[in-house]
């Protein structure tokens, strides 16, 4: 089995206020075309680590994709990262345009911690929902998070050949000697439909 590093953990009170802060910063942003800068002396809050958000739109019973941007690894703290990418997320993901207005009260936003990446020797190592993959060949780099594969109803050669795709590469690309695949972990929390209100 892979050697997991010891799982992120945040206390629902800092999941919620980090939740708070991405959502400020996408409302800023979409408002007044600038990101707030939030300060806070947690110290969990400080960690550098790196931080996808994920934004959904509440369309009935469905929960459609918005936008997605993070960062595998960041020198910067919970407290930078995660606004600059939330906004990122709502502005700069190139499958989607820019979030409007209207659709802020309709958002979900997610965040996922990532745990450092571990260089994947077996694919057989590979637990789908637990693991996120990167992979890098030819001067490409993929990523994808471990809900994907859930989300897709993946099985592990799934995976591998998803992520080879992500990457714009031909999907049997992971068994090049060449490839270099990763894996990591993520602590991730969302917001609750019930706290935003309609």
């Amino acid at each position: 089995m892979i050697k997991s590093a010891p799982p992120f953990q945040l206390t629902p009170e800092q999941q919620q206020l980090l939740l708070r802060m991405a959502r400020d910063a996408v409302e800023q942003w979409v408002a007044h075309g600038r990101v707030p800068h939030y300060q806070n002396d947690d110290p969990a809050l400080a960690q550098a680590a790196g931080v996808f958000v994920t934004l959904r739109r509440r369309e009935g019973d469905e929960r459609a994709l918005r936008g997605c941007i993070g960062r595998v690894e960041a020198p910067e703290s919970l407290l930078e990262l995660v606004p600059e990418m939330a906004v990122k997320a709502a502005t700069n993901d190139p499958r989607f345009p820019p979030v409007m207005p209207h659709e802020i009260p309709l958002l979900l936003i997610e965040i996922s911690v990532l745990s450092p990446l571990q260089r994947l020797a077996d694919v057989n190592q590979i637990e789908v929902g637990v693991h996120g993959l990167l992979i890098e060949a030819h001067g490409r780099r993929g990523l994808l998070l471990p809900e994907v594969p859930l989300h897709h109803n993946w099985n592990r050669a799934d995976f591998l050949e998803g992520i080879c795709l992500k990457a714009g590469l031909p999907p049997d690309t992971w068994q090049d000697p060449q490839a270099r695949l990763y894996t990591f972990t993520t602590f991730s929390f969302e917001e609750e439909i019930e706290r935003l209100g309609d």
